[in-house]
């Protein structure tokens, strides 16, 4: 399965995968950690995105976006990851 994105840094970890949906027993740092691969970024503090799966990406304000993924899954990038995440994506 493809990840979409991961979300809410909690007990339980919600999950969110391309095709469906799951908890995990995880804090989403140490998932982070594992999920060195080039293509997972961390955009928010409760979100890592595949990159890949990224189709649009919108301006919120001068320095927070919004981005749209492959399984219409909106999320709101940080001010802090804004401009890592651009560059990664070249927008």
């Amino acid at each position: 399965m493809k990840l979409g994105i991961i979300g809410e840094e909690m007990a339980a970890t919600a999950v969110k995968l391309a095709s469906e949906h799951g908890a995990v027993a995880e804090a989403l740092h140490v998932i982070e950690d594992r999920l060195k691969a080039q293509q997972f970024r961390r955009v928010h503090r409760n979100a890592i995105v595949n990159v890949n799966h990224v189709r649009k990406m919108s301006a919120l304000s001068s320095q927070r976006w919004l981005v749209t993924l492959s399984n219409s899954l909106e999320v709101v990038v940080s001010k802090r990851q804004a401009h890592n995440i651009r560059t990664v994506l070249r927008w």
